[in-house]
């Protein structure tokens, strides 16, 4: 019998606001995690666990990771990332709805939890998440995780 695809599962959590008539987007800065450290990183992510759903994981990992509580029925799936190549599906949720105030609680893995205008992102925001911005303004929920230059630019 032939071996079914497995791939790992990663959620994150698009957190928005209007100051001011400007969208910001609160982006952590990963540090100490062996991947992709000193880069910005959506507000909080994290794997699925056995027994819990997409929006479960998303529940808790943004408690786990910014103090934030969320309801699963304020998060509003927006884009699907599979680099198939790297065997993981990365599914991005977005929410402006969320009691409490956002603040660092895992310190050996996040060094930078800030607000960034969504028109003005740092330079050293992670690759994937770039692109991903990019494609939520296009309108596009599903990428096949091939962030070469050429299609960046696209």
């Amino acid at each position: 019998m032939k071996k079914r695809y497995e791939s790992k599962v990663a959620v994150f959590l698009i957190l928005m606001r209007k100051v001011n008539g400007k969208i910001e987007i609160l982006l952590q800065r990963r540090y100490n995690t062996g991947y992709m450290d000193g880069k910005y990183d959506m507000a909080c992510s994290g794997h699925l666990e056995k027994g819990e759903s997409l929006s479960m994981a998303l529940v808790r990992e943004a408690k786990e990771e910014i103090d934030l509580d969320i309801k699963e029925e304020n998060l509003k799936l927006v884009s699907v990332i599979h680099p198939y190549k790297e065997d993981y599906i990365n599914v991005f949720f977005i929410t402006e709805k969320y009691e409490g105030t956002p603040k660092i609680m895992e310190h050996n893995k996040c060094d930078d939890l800030r607000w960034f205008d969504l028109d003005d992102l740092p330079e050293n925001i992670t690759i994937r998440n770039k692109n991903v911005i990019k494609n939520i303004q296009k309108g596009i929920i599903y990428d096949d995780g091939d962030f070469s230059l050429q299609k960046i630019i696209n």
